[in-house]
């Protein structure tokens, strides 16, 4: 292994040299002539093969509705949930799929790994299945209950669904709902809600949270990773097509806020048609 010390660094293979870069060193090896690789090394590597293409359809999926800044190394954090799942769901190694419920060990993902929804919120967001919806009920909050930027004078949630089937490499196309709560105003319970029937696919639930300031009449996004964030809420495992019951998903862990929410929130939750 050497350091290339040139000014033009070589990233590849050129001949029998391979130059590749490791925390911002560019260093050069010859490619090995044979390898050898035993039935676990292949087993192993096929179940990385299975959990990454899963990984990349989930990351197209989700990025049709999600518009945040990601981080360099979602791609690996994805693929090291997915292969947590993977080995959850069954112990035959190299012939591995996933069990609908051991993808619930997705709950909780994090998309900007800096901030995840229980450090800005304090409650705990939950999804109901309602016929042909997804709902998320939003109780009445104000600057006291979202941790914000100084300048920040509206946040927006936004919730995304979309449908996976990873034996087949097809998702279906995303569905978002999204609003915005403006903290000079009276606070009052929001529901998003999302035109989504879980149950054909492996469904996957996103909620994202982004903070404006708003200046001269126009609203500039928080670009700060501390005051935005977005997380996998829920999971919902494909059920035969016979089953049709209304369910309240929640396969997140359960976690202590950080803080309270100002006085008594109970309200009736807005219905949207």
């Amino acid at each position: 292994m050497a350091v290339q010390s040139g000014i033009f660094k070589v990233t590849g293979a050129i001949g029998d040299e391979v130059g590749y870069n490791v925390e911002g060193k560019h260093r050069m090896r010859k490619k090995a002539k044979k390898v050898r690789r035993s039935l676990a090394t292949i087993e192993a590597a096929t179940d990385f093969g299975y959990a990454s293409k899963a990984g990349k359809l989930i990351r197209r999926a989700i990025r049709q509705g999600l518009n945040i800044r990601t981080d360099n190394k979602l791609t690996n954090r994805l693929n090291a949930a997915l292969l947590e799942v993977l080995y959850a769901s069954s112990e035959q190694r190299g012939s591995r799929g996933f069990k609908p419920e051991a993808l619930a060990g997705l709950a909780g993902f994090r998309f900007n790994m800096q901030t995840e929804l229980s450090q800005l919120l304090n409650f705990q967001p939950k999804v109901k299945q309602d016929k042909n919806s997804l709902r998320i009920a939003l109780p009445a909050l104000t600057a006291e209950d979202i941790r914000h930027y100084k300048n920040t004078s509206h946040v927006e949630f936004k919730a995304i669904a979309v449908g996976l089937n990873f034996n087949e490499a097809e998702y279906q196309e995303a569905v978002t709902d999204k609003v915005l709560i403006d903290f000079r105003k009276p606070a009052e319970a929001k529901e998003l809600v999302l035109p989504f029937k879980a149950g054909k696919d492996e469904t996957i639930v996103a909620l994202q949270i982004t903070a404006y300031h708003e200046l001269n009449g126009k609203l500039y996004k928080v670009d700060n990773r501390k005051f935005f964030a977005a997380d996998i809420i829920d999971v919902i495992p494909s059920l035969p097509q016979e089953e049709d019951a209304n369910i309240v998903h929640h396969s997140q862990v359960q976690k202590k806020p950080l803080f309270q929410l100002h006085g008594d929130h109970t309200c009736v939750t807005p219905q949207k048609e």
